[in-house]
């Protein structure tokens, strides 16, 4: 059920942290919400199982992911009846990509956390050239990796129009089509070289006067938006190197792969990690009587646990 309202609602700090302490006490102390030792960090146990984690969802993380849905959905869905009352009420910006910023002060807005995430899901989009009439020659990601305004910064400042359309710069020329950019002076000698740089760049590119401009998703293979694979996007750290296939992939009870992760992480339950959580105990190895029990002893050095 809580997923269906952070598909919508933005979830306060206080909620998360008690839904978080709900699903931490469950999963340390099972079912009957038995106090025991969290042994993980959370932000470890929310990461994905090739990164070392549980593949426990991060709620904050799955309340951007699922608002930043609905910033695309206003991208795509230009006819659907719920986007045009929001367009109406707080106006477009050019291009009509999305809404203006909201600014009102008084209560909660809906559609104000919405908007506020579409700074998260701009920089994964590219922009394909239809008509060319929404997207912007410089500063849109609409030709290789990056805007033009940063690819050829030096030729972006002497731009006479930097804020122009795609369209505008695509001028039919004779019997074909060609780009024209206009600049507001004559190059030098040192910058034919970038000029030649860009002309190349947008040699490929066409624009199709009977066809929309649409949006792309660059992370996903079809171009079309998943809250899984901007999920993974927004979530970082852990360990590339973790031996996932060796804990999880195993034919071994839950229970004994749970401990393999645990024990991956050095964070079994052992004397050490009781005296680090501030108890006052006499660590010795109850099997060897020799060395203190940690988790390397207990499980690689001790001359008990070996011969077993």
């Amino acid at each position: 059920m809580p997923i269906y309202f952070i598909f919508l609602f933005y979830l306060t700090r206080k909620v998360r942290l008690r839904l978080e302490k709900i699903q931490r006490d469950f999963l340390w102390g099972g079912g009957a919400l038995v106090q025991k030792p969290h042994l993980v960090r959370w932000n470890l146990v929310c990461l994905e199982k090739k990164k070392g984690g549980l593949g426990v969802r991060n709620l904050a993380l799955m309340n951007s992911a699922l608002l930043c849905k609905w910033n695309w959905r206003y991208v795509n869905e230009r006819e659907a009846l719920w986007r045009r009352v929001i367009s109406l009420k707080y106006g477009e910006e050019e291009g009509g990509w999305h809404t203006r910023d909201v600014i009102e002060r008084n209560g909660v807005g809906l559609w104000k956390a919405i908007r506020k995430k579409w700074w998260l899901l701009d920089g994964k989009l590219a922009y394909h050239v239809g008509n060319g009439q929404r997207v912007r020659f410089w500063k849109d990601k609409w030709c290789r990796d990056g805007p033009l305004c940063e690819s050829f910064s030096s030729l972006f400042s002497m731009s006479m129009s930097k804020n122009a359309w795609v369209s505008e710069v695509w001028n039919p020329v004779g019997d074909g089509d060609g780009w024209t950019p206009f600049f507001a002076r004559a190059f030098n000698d040192w910058e034919i070289d970038l000029v030649e740089r860009l002309l190349q760049n947008i040699h490929a590119f066409r624009v199709q006067r009977e066809e929309e401009d649409r949006v792309i998703w660059t992370t996903s293979n079809d171009g079309a938006f998943t809250v899984k694979s901007f999920y993974s996007m927004l979530e970082s750290g852990g360990s590339s190197m973790f031996p996932r296939e060796r804990i999880w992939k195993v034919r071994v009870p839950p229970k004994v792969a749970l401990f393999a992760w645990e024990a991956s992480w050095g964070k079994v339950l052992t004397l050490e990690q009781l005296q680090m959580r501030g108890f006052s105990l006499a660590n010795k190895c109850f099997l060897c009587l020799s060395e203190a029990k940690s988790v390397d002893h207990l499980l690689l050095h001790c001359d008990k646990t070996r011969v077993l």
